[in-house]
Formats: structure tokens, sequence, C-alpha cells
């Protein structure tokens, strides 16, 4: 049984995040730990009277967590799963370290607005703290992103890192789930020739899911959003996974992008394993 943990703040973007989890995992049995806590920085925490922030949104959170209950409930898509509120007294990110760690949590489920590339630094700085300083994957789901199949998985690699076994594994256990295809895209800023380290990569990614539908891309521009962008609108993306610590790829493709005409932003999911 796998353990969930979705961020709260009672939103619609949070109550998108909840349905898109529901459906992706819909076959399975899951705990859900939905946690609620303060959507403020560890920099800022310290100057708020957090006790009296505290006290004023824990009159209304009991009432706040039985409509939500409520409302899964009466969707098609509660499944056997188990939903278990929780309430924090710490910051967003202190709160979900702890929780990962106590509830041994499979993944993070985040839901943000899709706001375009230069309104994201501050309304989706808590996704950006969650995916680079807590250890656990990370599931990011923009506002207007619909659940409807998982036929494409993008998977953007340069081939410089060696992508460990229990990584692969969850991987293929989505992809084994979904019957997805997988398309790893190498992304450059020009063509080159791959080295032996990244042929060696690229031969063990083939090697590890030779059994699962899977391919290889190319994409060749100085900006990576852009190659991603081009690369999801020819294919069909349904999901996009990178890996949390190639962090020079995935840092410029989803917070800090050169150009803000993209539109990926608003639509495609992203899931970012550790």
């Amino acid at each position: 049984m796998k353990n969930i943990l979705i961020l709260t703040d009672f939103s619609k973007k949070s109550w998108n995040s909840i349905l898109y989890a529901l459906s992706l995992f819909k076959e399975g049995n899951c705990n859900f730990y939905m946690l609620h806590a303060q959507n403020i920085h560890e920099s800022e925490f310290e100057n708020i009277n957090s006790k009296f922030i505290n006290n004023k949104i824990s009159t209304h959170l009991k009432t706040q967590f039985e409509i939500l209950i409520d409302k899964i409930e009466k969707t098609q898509l509660k499944g056997k799963h188990v939903f278990i509120p929780i309430e924090s007294n710490n910051n967003i990110l202190e709160a979900t370290r702890f929780y990962v760690k106590e509830k041994k949590i499979d993944l993070i489920v985040i839901g943000t607005n899709g706001l375009c590339p230069n309104e994201k630094k501050q309304a989706n700085s808590i996704s950006e703290d969650v995916i680079t300083k807590v250890k656990c994957s990370v599931l990011v789901v923009p506002m207007e992103a619909r659940f409807k199949g998982l036929k494409e998985i993008a998977f953007p690699t340069d081939f410089t890192n060696f992508y460990e076994a229990k990584l692969l594994q969850n991987l293929t256990s989505l992809s084994n789930y979904s019957e997805a295809l997988l398309r790893f895209l190498f992304l450059s800023k020009k063509e080159v020739i791959l080295n032996k380290e990244q042929q060696w990569n690229k031969e063990t990614l083939h090697d590890y899911f030779k059994d699962q539908p899977h391919s290889f891309h190319v994409e060749v521009n100085q900006n990576f959003e852009v190659s991603i962008e081009k690369f999801i609108n020819k294919v069909k993306i349904d999901l996009v996974v990178m890996v949390a610590k190639n962090l020079n790829l995935f840092e410029q493709i989803l917070f800090r992008p050169k150009v803000t005409t993209i539109n990926y932003y608003s639509k495609l999911p992203f899931l970012i394993l550790h």
C-alpha cells in the first residue's frame, strides 16, 4: 500500500491535485495523508507570531477537513483508499519533512496555480522548496491539469547521471500501472556526439526497460524549456518525469526558464523522482 502525502490549503488548486492523485491511483490501495500547515518560508517564519496564526486557523480547520473528506467520498474516485487529515503548527517545509519520515511517505502531491514563468517564482516557491529540500518524490499538478490516462511519459535527460535501481523501479512501476510509452528525451544546446559515459548510461536505460515500451529522442535548442515544449506538443505528452539530482536540467525547465511564452506550466504535471 502506497503512502501519499497531499499538501492542502483547501483551495481549488489543492482540490484539483487531489482529483488527479485519486485518478492516477484509482486502481490501487493508498493511504492519503492530507497535510495542512503554514504556507510561509523558514526565513519569514521566525518573524511572524505563529502561535496567533495557528490558533486563528485551527478554529475552522476541523470543519474544513470534514467538508473535504465528504467531498472526496461523493466522487467516484474514492476507491479503497484511506484518508487521514493532518494539521501541523510548523511551516509547510518542516511539516512535510517530518511526516515524510514519520509516515514513510512514498510520494508528495502539490497543486500549483500554473502561472506563466515570469510569475512563478513567488507563487510556486513552496513547490521548489519541497522538491529541492525534502528527500521524497514529488508530483506537481498545475491548476489546469486533468487526468485523461497516461499514454505518453517524457523523461528529459542529458545522460550524464547514472540512475539508481530504486529510481528506475519507481518509473517502471508507474509505466506498468498505466501501460504508458516512456520517451527518453536527450536535451542539448548544440549538436553533439555522446561521450562514453553518456552512451553507457543510455544503454543502461535501454537494457533496464527492455521489457517496457520505450524510445529515445533528441531535441537541440539553447533553451531547454523550448525543447521540452516542442516535444510535448509533438508527441502529446501526458506526464513529465525528471530526476531531482539533475538540478541544472530541471531547475531551468521548472523554475528558471529564459522564455516566457511556453505553455506546459499550466496544464502538464511533473513527477520529480528522488
